[in-house]
């Protein structure tokens, strides 16, 4: 137990680089360390709001028992979801395997301490999930004190099975990526068509959903669905509603008994699995001679360092999928998304006629913000300088300024960012009637949070990188820029919400011309400052 507590206290302080801060300056540690705490506090306050308001709508629509069902089935996939995109790097194939495996400690301790924050991770996302929910139920269906210790229970065991399921799923990806050079970008692919499938899916459910009658008869049949798409969710849900301590019985053992078979097969194969993926990972070959020919030779000799540096950005986010996939969704959800929209407009299914008439003129201009959140949230900025890691030498030796390895970071996102927007702005102008300075805005607001997510998550992370990470999850998901430009980025939105509300187009316009400028003016000054060794 002591050696599980060590290796997990390891684990935690690792966390966004607070054993490194505490050590290095802990003042400016524990302020940080508080500016993180009040973020995650308005972070966890947003998500429980919207799924209390979601929770909501389906009180409203008649679909009160249908809450708890919803609630355990989407904790149960979000922590699925979670463990499968961590595992990687935490369970299989993370960077200093050797050095924790030759700790005098036993395989069951590493498992079990490389377990517990997947679990965690999962139980929080649940609480979060089904708490507020729960709160929803109980105030319209006058729950008792049995069905609130349920529900907490539910939320505590419903990622247990899940993330039983995700690590397997997650060890055939390793497994895959150790034997396909290029594994890692077909599971991109993959996950960015399943992304558009359901939201197709969606927007044919809305499509089909019609009056208040049909929405509750499609809920139920789609409750129907779930029920016998993920029993354990129905059972936990039979116990949270109906009392039936049988069936929550049954969901509890089915998630224990998933979580003890999940830990005894990880523990008697944690080693052999590694290893085997140690010593069947792919392998390129580099060589000066006539492999690549004289004239490959002659187009890399002409090649300008900026030209070098930006392909080098590209096959490092190429070669990282957790990076390609984070970077790059909210581009995909924004080409995606406003194609339905262009879709459903020439199609006749946008009910924009039957809206009152001031309501048309005020999607116009919230129009744009929508568009901004896609590309102002999330960057390849934000982690690209920390993803140099222990090869950093190369680009501190580069004999080239500081100025143009960050431009290429920087080039790298708004040659994602751009077409993107350039696509939903036309097919937004395409799709909604907008006036000449709604439509001047639908392509420059997205621009300006596109720069904002550009330059200051890269400036961000070249003031304060983190180099020693251990998987690429560690600066993708859990550094400090990312966390910094996705909030940044959705206040940014939300002002220009109530700007375009209140103001007006020109008030949108005005906000993000002052974006876009400061978003530049803080990239020149750290291009100034140069790198941090």
């Amino acid at each position: 137990m002591r050696s599980f507590l060590l290796l997990l206290k390891v684990q935690m302080l690792g966390l966004f680089g607070i054993n490194k801060a505490l050590h290095a300056d802990a003042a400016r540690a524990k302020r940080t360390l508080a500016v993180a705490a009040v973020a995650a506090v308005g972070v966890v306050a947003l998500v429980a709001a919207y799924v209390a308001s979601v929770a909501g709508s389906f009180a409203q629509a008649g679909l009160v028992d249908a809450i708890p069902l919803v609630a355990v089935l989407v904790a149960s996939v979000a922590g699925a979801v979670a463990a499968f995109l961590k595992a990687n790097g935490v369970l299989f194939a993370f960077k200093d395997y050797d050095l924790v495996m030759s700790l005098p400690v036993r395989t069951s301790a590493v498992v079990l301490s490389r377990i517990a924050p997947l679990y965690a991770m999962g139980a929080a996302l649940g609480l979060l999930l089904v708490v507020p929910a729960f709160a929803v139920y109980a105030a319209n269906a006058g729950a008792g004190l049995a069905a609130a210790v349920c529900a907490v229970l539910s939320a505590l065991l419903a990622p247990l099975a899940p993330l039983a399921v995700a690590v397997v799923l997650a060890a055939l990806v390793a497994a895959a990526s150790a034997r396909f050079k290029h594994a890692g970008v077909v599971a991109v692919v993959l996950t960015f068509a399943l992304v558009i499938v359901l939201m197709a899916g969606y927007a044919h459910v809305i499509g089909q959903g019609g009056g208040s009658e049909q929405l509750v008869q499609l809920g139920a049949g789609q409750m129907a669905a779930f029920s016998s798409a993920y029993p354990p969710a129905a059972w936990a849900a039979a116990g949270i509603a109906q009392g039936d301590l049988a069936s929550f019985g049954a969901f509890a053992a089915v998630n224990v008994l998933a979580a003890v078979v999940l830990a005894a097969v990880l523990v008697r194969l944690f080693v052999p699995v590694n290893s085997w993926l140690a010593a069947g990972r792919a392998r390129g070959t580099f060589s000066f001679d006539a492999a690549h020919g004289g004239a490959s030779r002659a187009d890399a000799s002409a090649r300008s360092p900026w030209r070098a540096m930006f392909g080098k950005e590209a096959r490092l986010l190429l070669a990282t999928p957790i990076y390609l996939l984070n970077a790059c969704m909210g581009n995909v959800l924004l080409v995606v998304g406003t194609a339905a929209l262009a879709a459903a407009s020439v199609a006749g299914a946008l009910p924009l006629g039957d809206l009152p008439p001031e309501a048309v003129p005020l999607i116009g201009r919230l129009a744009p913000w929508a568009l901004a959140f896609c590309v102002g949230v999330a960057s390849t900025t934000t982690a690209s300088v920390s993803l140099e890691g222990s090869a950093r030498w190369i680009m501190l030796a580069a004999p080239v300024p500081a100025r143009t390895v960050l431009a290429a970071k920087a080039a790298l996102n708004l040659a994602l960012a751009l077409p993107s927007v350039a696509v939903g702005g036309v097919l937004v102008a395409l799709a909604l009637p907008l006036d000449p300075l709604a439509l001047v805005a639908v392509f420059a607001v997205p621009l300006a949070c596109a720069l904002f997510s550009t330059y200051v998550g890269l400036a961000l992370d070249a003031l304060r990188p983190r180099y020693d990470w251990t998987t690429p999850y560690e600066p993708v998901k859990r550094g400090m820029p990312v966390f910094a430009v996705a909030l940044g980025g959705v206040a940014i939105v939300m002002a220009g919400g109530a700007a375009a509300m209140f103001v007006g187009t020109p008030g949108s316009l005005a906000l993000s011309a002052a974006v876009a400028i400061a978003s530049m003016l803080v990239y020149r000054r750290v291009a100034r400052m140069g790198l941090a060794a």
